[in-house]
């Protein structure tokens, strides 16, 4: 099963270099703490500009480090990936293509089996090191995904929103919902406040992050976000999300949302 690690900057998250430097940093120490940067498991890219030729890192574990101290300055796009043969094991990645100015992603991907979607403990150090990586950055969205991700959010693709409509409004209007939501600290004062948002029983877990912003866990575990918390979950963030009838996409068949327009909620 692949899992899938996404946090959104804009212009008011707090300074991109270090949130993206944090990030690699903070998934390479904690969610992938045993993967080797062995010759030939590793290997990392980065642009620096748009039009930038792409510089690449592999080899000797000295070469990581070489990779990880050109993130200060943050690169248009960059990737460190691990791989055992040609099956990719797991990456991290920074990105500014595909959004408007002043707005990029940081995300991360990783294999997991069945066996750790079915596993509290395992679930709690995924919430819990992303909450980490995290922390800080004052984000505009953030979730995890598993199975067949997109780099969409439920709800970009449910109601067809394009990235022009929902990053620049990513702080008024909460952009989907999953396993786990990171909602931004403007729309957390609108849900209630975090006190309300942990006694409101929707989330297995609410985690407030120091610049901002909670990360809401919905289920104990991977395997425990059936439709029946995902509809909880729905109704809870109701308020700040966007209106309008969402239905399946044909080329992401696998996104998961709730079939209810959210302003039924709004308006009860």
């Amino acid at each position: 099963m692949d899992m899938y690690f996404e946090v959104c900057l804009d212009r008011e998250s707090s300074d991109h270099g270090e949130v993206v430097s944090r990030w690699f940093l903070e998934c390479r120490q904690r969610l992938f703490r045993d993967l080797t940067a062995s010759d030939g498991a590793w290997l990392a890219s980065l642009t620096k500009m748009e039009n930038s030729p792409a510089e690449r890192f592999e080899g000797p574990a000295d070469r990581e480090l070489a990779f990880m101290n050109q993130l200060v300055m943050p690169p248009y796009w960059a990737q460190l990936g691990f791989h055992e043969g040609d099956q990719q094991l797991a990456w991290i990645r920074t990105s500014a293509a595909n959004a408007v100015d002043g707005h990029r992603s940081v995300s991360a991907f990783l294999k997991c089996d069945d066996s750790g979607m079915r596993d509290p403990e395992f679930c709690s150090r995924l919430v819990e090191n992303l909450s980490v990586a995290a922390d800080g950055s004052n984000p505009a969205f953030g979730r995890v995904e598993y199975g067949f991700y997109s780099d969409r959010a439920n709800l970009d693709v449910a109601l067809r929103r394009k990235p022009r409509e929902f990053l620049p409004t990513s702080r008024s209007l909460l952009r989907g919902y999953g396993w786990v939501t990171i909602c931004p600290e403007e729309l957390v004062k609108r849900l209630g406040g975090v006190q309300s948002l942990e006694s409101g029983g929707a989330f297995f877990r609410v985690i407030p992050l120091s610049s901002g912003g909670v990360v809401l866990q919905a289920s104990e575990t991977l395997f425990g976000y059936s439709d029946e918390v995902m509809d909880a979950v729905f109704r809870s963030l109701a308020k700040v999300l966007p209106v309008g009838a969402p239905r399946p996409h044909v080329a992401f068949p696998d996104v998961r949302f709730t079939h209810r327009d959210a302003s039924e909620i709004q308006g009860a």
